[in-house]
């Protein structure tokens, strides 16, 4: 009778504690792992948001530049008309002026500006009890709109024989990340409604661009008489069509003084948007590859060598008249324009009587 011999129980138990043991260092390893990676992740992450927000935050376009004025100018107009009648208007708005949105640590590339969009209105009381009654409906206006409110005092007196009066004031931030605040003023002593939206980096050449364009600006670029390009913002531009005209001889200098042919361009910049509009363009051609032989009178339009920043206020219209000269008469005239540096410049091209 064959007889097996007996099994060894301990060296399987050895085996199997064993086998336990080493999966759980292993799990443990690649929890360590994993939280190992998450730790660096996360460090990466804190340190890359300091040294961008230390830069002044994210690059953004020179849309969403354009968009946050927009939206600060709006918020201002908007507290204002909530005050009591004679209080307050939305033409007294003054722009402020930033020391700290400014590029000290050389984070700003080729390309890349910065601005701050800050407005200040000033408000006028007969006395505290009345500025006070419009403190308490700005805060249930605000509460109402669930944004939080904290309150302020009024700064401190530096010149004794000019106190500045004592009244409280008070702030939030509404849901675009304006801030909007109400108190007295350091410099003047007065009560002032002011907001700011914040210090924002952006790219130049990343404008608000079109959602239409018709006629000699379509992107089919055909000649025509005329054409329009709507912006996003609001913001119109309509060219042409071109005039034939005679200008005096004082008008016309060097190679200017010998061409045949002399044509006037209306350029109409209509501003529907939220913040004023730019009319002097960064880009504007008569290229000489794009119009062989045709010249622009930097002379026109008169309007801007006035030596004032032109623009145009918002739900106002102004005409333009550029001019150009031509030895012979030319097919067309490609022209490029766009209402200063917030918006992107688009080319018309138009046909010639």
């Amino acid at each position: 009778m064959e007889i097996n011999p007996p099994q060894e129980p301990a060296a399987a138990s050895t085996d199997t504690s064993t086998t336990g043991v080493s999966r759980k260092v292993v799990v443990r390893r690649w929890l360590i792992c994993l939280a190992a990676v998450a730790v660096i992740f996360w460090v990466y992450s804190a340190v890359s948001d300091f040294f961008e927000n230390l830069g002044g935050g994210p690059v953004r376009s020179a849309a969403d530049y354009r968009m946050q004025d927009i939206k600060t100018r709006e918020a201002g107009k908007r507290a204002v008309g909530g005050l009591r009648p004679g209080a307050g208007d939305a033409g007294w708005m003054q722009e402020e002026g930033s020391t700290s949105c400014v590029d000290d640590l050389g984070f700003d590339g080729d390309g890349v500006t910065r601005k701050q969009p800050h407005y200040k209105w000033k408000l006028q009381y007969s006395g505290k009890a009345d500025y006070l009654t419009d403190l308490g409906r700005l805060r249930a206006e605000w509460r109402r709109r669930g944004w939080k409110t904290e309150d302020t005092s009024a700064p401190e007196t530096l010149n004794p024989q000019n106190p500045i009066p004592q009244w409280p004031g008070m702030r939030t931030t509404d849901d675009h990340g304006v801030d909007i605040a109400v108190g007295i003023d350091w410099y003047t002593g007065k009560p002032v409604l002011s907001t700011d939206g914040g210090c924002i980096r952006y790219r130049r050449d990343d404008g608000v661009t079109a959602r239409d364009r018709t006629g000699a600006a379509a992107a089919d670029k055909s000649p025509a008489r005329e054409g329009t390009v709507v912006y996003d913002d609001g913001v119109q531009v309509s060219i042409g069509p071109l005039r034939p005209i005679s200008l005096p001889k004082e008008d016309l200098t060097g190679g200017d003084a010998t061409a045949a042919h002399t044509y006037r361009v209306p350029v109409t910049v209509t501003n529907h948007s939220g913040a004023p509009a730019e009319l002097r363009s960064y880009d504007l051609g008569s290229h000489a590859g794009e119009n062989p032989g045709v010249r622009w009178l930097t002379g026109y339009p008169t309007v801007l060598n006035s030596g004032r920043d032109e623009k145009v206020s918002e739900g106002e219209s102004t005409r333009l008249e550029y001019v150009f000269t031509a030895e012979t008469k030319p097919s067309r005239l490609e022209l490029t324009y766009g209402p200063g540096e917030l918006h992107t410049s688009y080319t018309w091209q138009l046909s010639v009587p």
